[in-house]
């Protein structure tokens, strides 16, 4: 018997930003995690996924991709 599968979240694109010269930025992968078991949100350039939280729980955050080096901003 094989073992059951993880159930695989929702994915949203993050909308990719010019570099901010002001305020903080985060960085990620490692994951950020706001929430478990939620929505898995991926960088807008290379789809890795850089954050989970439920739907509206984050704003004004910027996450820069370590991946790909893309800015990336949790407001639409």
């Amino acid at each position: 018997m094989s073992a059951p599968q993880k159930p695989v979240n929702p994915k949203v694109r993050l909308k990719v930003i010019p570099a901010p010269s002001v305020g903080a930025v985060v960085s990620a992968p490692p994951v950020l995690i706001a929430s478990t078991h939620t929505v898995d949100y991926t960088c807008g350039h290379c789809d890795a996924v850089l954050m989970h939280a439920e739907h509206g729980q984050v704003h004004n955050l910027v996450i820069h991709c370590v991946a790909c080096g893309s800015y990336n901003t949790t407001d639409s």
